[in-house]
């Protein structure tokens, strides 16, 4: 007995040594509040870091109850009262919140309750934990306010590219169209070279406004892709087609393998994928060396379709490879013989990527470099739908022609390109509303549709001629400056023969127009 009571002596010292061991170390916390409760919720012991984040001394602070720190509507509504509840009921409690500094400041808390229970269940109090977060708080709510600052930035940015492209694309429409048109005629050399510097010139700001329209796109999360198996063997004979003219003229010799209809396809969307190889095998020609090399190979394996392009150009610096798909980073700018706006490669790796792609590069100064676009490989073909008729002719076509449009440039310009497509009266209506009614007057043989109105949305036209009885036969070819993709997708559901982006190419307009009057079914008697 005598041996059990030194050793029951021996352990509450042993007890009493670890709790001031303990006590000291809560004491020496600065950054939490560690206090105890009663089980009323008064206070029964006080921290160092209770002090400093509270505001009151020990003295000041024992034996009130913990209540003192809330805010008076917390108080109203009972909510120290709720959390000893909830701690007891749960074991513990947890929260932020707002609490009050003895001087009345406010500050935000992050708050722990842990219910202290004996071994046979009694409720001996409560154990609370506060640490300040009211600065962290403010930096989130700063970084949050920053953010959507951002975010807002960003919507406008894109809606003004958006709205600026539409202006631009209007007026550029009308130089491109009758620059064409004027090629068309019999000119002297000396005209010819002008016509073509003028129709150059607006290729080239066409192009810049498509890319800064698509980044910012990007950017704002608004650009849709359509993700389908492609053919990329045809894609990429199609593409060296197109370049071949601009090789040729460079002194640039193309090397790659013949082409086969070996049936390798991938998935990706097809005319983003075109717009990005494109750019590769056009850098490729503009930064290759004096009647240097521009070789292209289509290798498969692993699941992955990998289209590479090379050049035996200068090359690269290994320290500015990272500037490379960097918006308006032109590396060769610096050699001052490279036209460009540095946009192409970063456009185009973001759209592969988007593809669920990959566009690398490999580069060694002296020796060139070589672009990879890697995709997901897949076996099942895609259907691109009936081709549009070779080139375009002045057959003798007898048609009415009806465009609501608001801008006169671009009905001038039409009336001219509908001369040269045969026989065709030309009735025009420059509001939505004028425009439904002539079509419902007339029934035109086609109908050409801006989309931008001063009375209504040309959408809103198109639905309520296609929901008519008496015009919902006749074709609708869109001719519109806004490039959205959701539209164009919108419009072609809705039944709209075809949708052109401003400016159009004159030829493939003339056909198109030839086929849609074509295509016309007759309404019945």
């Amino acid at each position: 007995m005598k041996s059990d009571a030194i050793k029951t002596a021996n352990g509450e010292r042993e007890l009493a040594v670890q709790l001031e061991r303990f006590q000291l170390v809560v004491e020496g916390v600065k950054e939490y509040a560690i206090f105890m409760l009663d089980p009323d919720g008064k206070i029964v012991s006080w921290n160092g870091g209770a002090e400093r984040i509270k505001g009151y001394s020990a003295d000041e602070a024992l034996g009130r109850h913990f209540s003192v720190f809330y805010t008076p509507e917390a108080i109203e509504e009972g909510h120290p009262e709720m959390e000893l509840r909830m701690a007891r009921a749960e074991g513990r409690f947890e929260e932020e919140g707002w609490r009050v500094r003895k001087d009345g400041a406010r500050f935000w808390a992050s708050v722990l309750i842990t219910a202290l229970v004996s071994d046979e269940g009694e409720l001996r109090g409560f154990a609370k934990v506060t640490r300040d977060l009211t600065e962290r708080r403010a930096e989130l709510q700063e970084r949050e306010r920053l953010q959507l600052l951002a975010e807002a930035a960003s919507r406008a940015k894109t809606e003004f590219l958006s709205r600026m492209s539409h202006e631009l694309r209007t007026p550029l429409n009308a130089v491109l169209g009758f620059a064409q048109l004027l090629g068309l005629d019999a000119l002297r050399p000396e005209q010819r070279e002008a016509v073509d510097q003028i129709q150059r010139a607006g290729e080239l700001l066409l192009a810049l406004i498509e890319e800064i329209l698509d980044i910012s796109m990007i950017e704002g999360d608004r650009l849709t892709l359509s993700l389908e198996p492609i053919q990329v063997d045809e894609l990429v004979r199609q593409c060296l087609q197109i370049i071949a003219p601009m090789a040729v003229e460079q002194g640039i010799r193309i090397v790659a393998p013949p082409h086969q209809d070996t049936g390798v396809f991938a998935v990706a969307d097809q005319q983003r994928l075109k717009q990005a190889l494109l750019n590769l095998l056009s850098n490729a020609v503009k930064y290759n060396s004096a009647h240097g090399t521009l070789w292209l190979t289509l290798t498969v394996d692993a699941g992955r379709t990998t289209i590479s392009v090379g050049d035996s150009g200068r090359g690269i610096e290994p320290q500015s490879i990272e500037r490379l798909f960097m918006p308006f980073e032109r590396l060769g700018a610096e050699h001052g013989d490279v036209a460009g706006t540095g946009l192409g490669l970063s456009l185009s790796k973001r759209l592969v990527e988007l593809m669920g792609g990959t566009l690398t590069v490999e580069s060694e100064l002296g020796k060139g470099s070589v672009f990879h676009i890697s995709l997901e490989r897949t076996d099942e073909p895609s259907y691109d739908g009936e081709p549009l008729p070779a080139g375009a002719t002045s057959a003798d076509v007898k048609a009415t022609v009806l465009y609501i449009e608001d801008n006169l440039a671009n009905l001038r310009l039409v009336e001219r390109i509908l001369a040269h497509a045969g026989d065709v009266e030309v009735i025009s209506a420059m509001q939505g509303k004028l425009g439904l009614e002539l079509a419902r007057a007339h029934r035109p043989d086609l109908i050409l549709l801006d989309l931008h109105l001063p009375d209504t949305t040309g959408e809103d036209v198109a639905i309520a001629l296609k929901q008519a009885d008496e015009t919902r036969d006749i074709p609708i070819v869109v001719l519109t400056a806004a490039a959205h993709t959701s539209q164009r997708r919108r419009l072609l559901d809705l039944g709209v023969y075809a949708y052109l982006t401003k400016p159009f190419n004159v030829a493939e307009m003339l056909n198109l127009i030839q086929q849609a009057i074509g295509a016309r079914t007759p309404p019945p008697p």
